[in-house]
């Protein structure tokens, strides 16, 4: 016969919950997220502000944007890499978005409203999705 207090009642079931919710990833209101990282490549020649938009394009239209500067760049030691600028990563609610649903991203130059949009796709994997545009280029 086994016999517990409380407290030992109260540890398992605190054990318990850490180990069920150890490999999920939710925001601060309980929903699992996509999350799209966005990086700007072709930015050594092209340093300004620069509009990044994110649409995913799911149950519902999903937008977000940020303005980036690239005046701060990461360059990989390797010689063949190019230097890119990290936009950050964009959380979306995943319920609003099936896998294979559409995503956007597009770069806008602040100054000249020029603009380049590239594709990709909400993977079945569940992890970040990464997305590299390159920046447009004023003529």
């Amino acid at each position: 016969m086994v016999v517990m207090n409380s407290l030992g009642t109260v540890i398992i079931f605190m054990i318990v919950v850490v180990i069920i919710s150890m490999d999920r990833n939710y925001t601060a209101s309980g929903d699992k997220t996509l999350d799209v990282t966005v990086n700007l490549s072709n930015t050594e020649d092209s340093i300004g502000t620069y509009k990044v938009h994110v649409t995913v394009y799911g149950k519902e239209t999903l937008e977000q944007s940020k303005v980036i500067d690239t005046s701060t760049q990461t360059c990989p030691d390797d010689i063949g890499s190019l230097c890119y600028v990290s936009a950050g990563t964009f959380s979306f609610a995943s319920q609003s978005v099936p896998v294979d649903s559409k995503i956007q991203v597009c770069v806008n130059e602040t100054s000249s409203d020029t603009q380049k949009c590239v594709y990709g796709k909400n993977t079945k994997e569940n992890t970040p999705e990464i997305i590299t545009v390159g920046v447009p280029h004023l003529n």
